[in-house]
């Protein structure tokens, strides 16, 4: 699984015209970016990486979205809602379970320019290997 699987995840569901991974583009009002994040440590199973059913992906989503709090905080809320108690199929993965690091998305105030900035961090558990049709 790739930043940029969780990003065509998220792309395909949630409403929003610039997609960006690894940094934005500051200048737009309304965009959403997907960064790497530190993840917990590895766990492998007893018998070694070809007993280990699950890997991890951490990630971090920065919404930078508009001069408005409250359409800012909408969007963040929508994207969380979205991963929450969820387990879908994201990069051919199927999702075990999706550990986030707060209970909401978490405000980190405005960027230069007066945008309003959520973050969601979480950890992504999925199945090795692809998923069977």
């Amino acid at each position: 699984m790739t930043l940029s699987d969780v990003k065509d995840y998220l792309k395909a569901h949630i409403d929003c015209g610039r997609w960006y991974v690894g940094k934005i583009d500051g200048n737009q009002e309304q965009c959403i970016g997907i960064y790497p994040t530190a993840p917990p440590a590895p766990v492998i199973a007893i018998g070694g990486v070809k007993n280990t059913s699950y890997a991890m992906k951490a990630v971090s989503v920065l919404i930078h979205w508009g001069s408005s709090s409250t359409p800012a905080e909408e969007k963040a809320q929508e994207v969380f809602d979205l991963l929450y108690g969820q387990n879908p199929v994201i990069g051919g993965k199927e999702v075990v379970m999706i550990d986030f690091r707060t209970a909401e998305p978490m405000g980190v105030g405005t960027d230069s320019k007066g945008i309003y900035e959520y973050v969601i961090n979480c950890v992504i558990y999925f199945r090795k290997g692809q998923v069977k049709i």
